[in-house]
């Protein structure tokens, strides 16, 4: 591609005006003259308010209404790039100081030379083409440099919201923000339809991505703001000096664009602006506790954080009694049976169901999870209790409706229902499964931690149940069963020490041999020798 050197020829008289602009034209197609001008104040104006570039500056030096030497200095304050060139009559040292003074590239006397014109004009295309790859490169720094100072922004802000609660001494972080009035929203997934429910994290991955870039494309390309997730399926949207008209506006076209480009609808807690990015701590706990009305009013909703002000926080763990006495029975029902469990736990919702409240609601489910959890836990243990409490919370924290509530926490305590009928089951022979998990993962890394997990009970108490069960430990048993390979491996296989070593779960092979010779009274090689079986070739 031609990179073309913009050229403005400015001189009083047509005729040289014209010669110079043939000169020009005739040193290649590389050379571009976009504008031809008789005195220095015409030129200056047609170059202040032209939209393209301008690359070269050819002008004479006397002139009426401003010269050539007024023009170069008036033009330099704000067209800093621009190449001047000077063609005069005028063979005058205080001329040519002056006009090299000001940023003339070259001084020219008329009558024109032509072919040393045609070398001068090479020169200054050269030097034109040489500052356009430093600006590149520039901007190319200053864009990378834009990037990564966003990303750091950005850093912090997850940081700064994943956090509960900061200590004074590290609000230093809102020194890495420009000053101005900022806006904090909180954008949530509402769950309403079956189909949504059915997707992977991959899916919720995708479909974020989907409302990012509504978002950025609902915003003007010169809004300053930055977008994260706060959870799979909510996200933060900070704008910087933005009106609120303009945010109001936002919210509503995206929830309609989520609406009809997604399969789902999204809720919006929008809060006051704010200058000291320092409250910014205190604000997105107001917008999640706001985002949690929509589990009374429904989804696809704009929600204000002026509903806060009515909230009582001390009285949000005020769970009525009613809701209590139903929550212990739906963790006994649960001793009996699917049916039993689902009628006590429907009745528990029935009593949920005319709380304003989304706090008292959130923490009554969190209160049936956690009985229901203590209860089954005294069975040795369960290995998913952290996983069964933060999905038993997400529930909790992340429905979007009332009647969406119950039924994620239906299905919950059904699935509880079912890993419990499971682990039962398995409890029947537990040291039967550990021993066929140990002999097929004997060249694994193995722990305590892995078979106790698979066998579904507590470390501790599967390690003493091992113990009297069987008389050994559970590595003395381990060890046994990885030496037993080894000597197979090493009476049957032609296989190097170290990789029989690696074969039964032992990646130092030093510490292999002097294992071997501790339990067997002869190190590997010295076994081998004395009961080798196999044939060589």
């Amino acid at each position: 591609m031609i990179q073309r050197v913009r050229t403005v020829i400015v001189d009083d008289e047509p005729r040289i005006r014209r010669g110079i602009e043939r000169l020009v034209q005739s040193c290649g197609e590389e050379w571009h003259v976009v504008g031809v001008y008789s005195d220095g104040q015409e030129a200056y104006d047609a170059i202040i308010n032209q939209v393209e570039e301008v690359d070269v500056l050819i002008t004479d030096v006397q002139m009426p209404v401003m010269d050539g030497l007024t023009l170069i200095q008036h033009l330099k304050k704000t067209k800093p790039r621009l190449f001047p060139f000077i063609i005069s009559g005028y063979d005058d040292f205080l001329y040519v100081q002056t006009a090299l003074r000001e940023g003339a590239v070259d001084y020219i006397l008329k009558p024109i030379d032509r072919e040393k014109f045609k070398l001068q004009l090479k020169t200054v295309q050269e030097k034109v083409i040489e500052a356009r790859k430093e600006r590149e490169k520039i901007g190319e720094i200053e864009e990378r440099a834009l990037i990564l100072t966003h990303e750091k922004q950005l850093q912090l802000l997850m940081e700064i919201t994943w956090k509960d609660a900061m200590d004074l001494s590290l609000l230093e972080w809102t020194r890495q923000f420009p000053e101005g009035t900022y806006s904090l929203i909180h954008i949530g997934i509402d769950h309403t339809s079956a189909k949504t429910q059915s997707f992977s994290p991959e899916d919720w991955g995708g479909w974020n991505d989907v409302i990012k870039k509504l978002i950025t494309d609902l915003l003007d390309d010169h809004s300053t703001h930055w977008i994260w997730k706060d959870s799979l399926h909510a996200s933060w949207l900070l704008i910087k000096d933005t009106t609120p008209t303009a945010l109001e506006q936002l919210c509503i076209t995206l929830k309609t664009s989520v609406q009809r480009q997604t399969p789902f609808t999204v809720s919006i807690a929008l809060g006051n602006e704010f200058s000291d990015l320092t409250l910014l701590v205190n604000i997105k706990d107001e917008l999640r506790s706001t985002l949690q009305y929509r589990m009374i009013q429904g989804g696809n909703k704009i929600f204000r954080t002026e509903m806060l002000k009515h909230v009582s926080y001390n009285k949000v763990i005020e769970v009525p009694p009613s809701i209590y006495k139903w929550a212990e029975e739906t963790v006994e029902a649960m001793e009996h049976g699917e049916e039993a469990a689902i009628r006590s736990l429907r009745q528990f919702f029935n009593e949920l169901k005319d709380v304003l409240s989304p706090f008292v609601i959130q923490e009554s489910v969190r209160y049936l999870s956690i009985r229901i959890i203590n209860k089954w836990i005294k069975s040795d243990g369960f290995k998913e209790l952290p996983l069964l409490l933060e999905e038993a919370f997400s529930i909790a924290e992340d429905s979007s409706h009332f009647n969406h509530l119950k039924k994620e926490t239906e299905r919950w305590v059904m699935n509880m229902l079912k890993k419990q009928a499971a682990f039962q089951n398995d409890q029947t022979d537990p040291i039967r499964q550990a021993k066929e998990w140990i002999l097929k993962h004997i060249g694994d890394n193995i722990t305590i931690k892995k078979i106790a997990n698979h066998v579904h009970l507590n470390s501790t108490y599967f390690c003493e149940y091992f113990k009297n069960q069987t008389g050994e430990t559970v590595l003395d048993y381990v060890t046994n069963e990885r030496l037993k390979v080894a000597k197979e491996l090493l009476s049957h296989t032609d296989l190097k020490i170290y990789d029989i070593a690696s074969k039964v779960g032992y990646q130092d092979t030093k510490y292999f041999s002097r294992l071997f010779k501790q339990w067997t009274g002869q190190l590997p090689s010295q076994y081998r020798d004395t009961h080798e079986f196999f044939v060589k070739k």
